[in-house]
């Protein structure tokens, strides 16, 4: 229908496209690049010869494979299991494993859109906005500048913990 839902980032040195490369079968997903970027392209031919030629390539890509099918597996549960506001706080924790740390805060930069949140969430951007604001209505989250604090980290991790 159009709405667009975020599989994956891919960050400098990361590869896609790789499984038409093995199967020979036609993408699944398009890649949007949200800055400028460098792209190489392999033909499936060279691709294929890359791997059967070089072990450790070939191993590397199976780290790879193995890394993407884990984190697919993580989303479906997610998805199957948990209400809207725990799928944007463990989205929200899972940014915040590569964000730095600003007097003694979270800080993700820049922060996502809610339109963002929601494609990567597998849900609208509407059901994000209502939760991004109890959030912030709570002290644990505020949308400063360009920047999103996470006040509290370990009350965001109990409120994905809490039974509902």
């Amino acid at each position: 229908d159009g709405r667009e839902i975020a599989y994956r980032d891919v960050e400098p040195g990361d590869i896609f496209g790789e499984l038409g490369g093995i199967d020979g079968i036609a993408r699944s997903a398009s890649v949007v690049a949200l800055e400028a970027t460098r792209a190489a392209r392999l033909s499936g031919t060279a691709f294929r010869d890359i791997v059967m030629t070089h072990p450790t390539f070939a191993w590397m890509l199976l780290e790879h494979l193995s890394a993407q099918l884990r984190r697919m597996t993580e989303r479906v549960f997610e998805y199957s299991t948990l209400v809207v506001r725990k799928r944007l706080i463990v989205e929200l924790l899972h940014r915040a494993e590569k964000a730095a740390l600003v007097d003694g805060e979270v800080s993700i930069s820049p922060a996502p859109t809610h339109s963002e949140l929601a494609a990567t969430m597998s849900t609208h951007r509407e059901a994000v906005s209502r939760e991004m604001s109890d959030l912030a209505k709570r002290r644990l989250i505020e949308k400063r500048g360009s920047r999103l604090l996470l006040h509290d980290v370990s009350a965001l991790r109990a409120l994905v913990d809490k039974k509902e």
